[in-house]
């Protein structure tokens, strides 16, 4: 019997653990909250207007659709039993033999609660569309704005 691998989370950690251990070997199973994997890297080329957001979002399934050792399961991690190496999570409770905990990271506002309200962020797809949209939104108004000057 295959051992039992859980990834929770297809950043680029858990991407590249899984791509990099040998085929058919692990039964594995990753665990994320999307059905994508995101570029990080190129968010602010999105938010500039200069790629599209398909550009730096990938589906999980679509890069693993040739192993039939790994499988994906859309869920959040809610806890984690190392005792008993299993972990819950919102779709239902996963036992494994190695956890990977490749979550990401967050945005440290330091305990700014100002900065974390008006900051727009650049962590993701998402956010970088609205980066985009906030700017394009602020060039039509200065566009159409009443010359005040002098």
């Amino acid at each position: 019997m295959k051992k039992k691998i859980i990834v929770a989370g297809c950043g680029f950690g858990g991407l590249q653990f899984v791509n990099h251990l040998k085929k058919d070997l692990f039964d594995i199973i990753i665990v994320d909250k999307v059905n994508h994997h995101q570029f990080p890297p190129l968010f602010y080329q999105v938010a500039a207007s200069q790629i599209e957001p398909s550009t730096v979002s990938f589906p999980i399934r679509k890069i693993f659709q040739k192993r039939k050792d790994v499988r994906i399961r859309l869920a959040s991690v809610l806890s984690v039993n190392k005792e008993q190496n299993y972990i819950d999570t919102t779709i239902g409770r996963f036992n494994y033999d190695y956890l990977v905990i490749s979550t990401g990271t967050s945005t440290n506002f330091y305990g700014n609660s100002r900065v974390e309200k008006n900051v727009m962020g650049l962590k993701s797809t998402y956010q970088s569309i609205n980066v985009r949209n906030e700017i394009l939104h602020n060039f039509e108004e200065l566009l159409y704005a009443e010359n005040k000057v002098g």
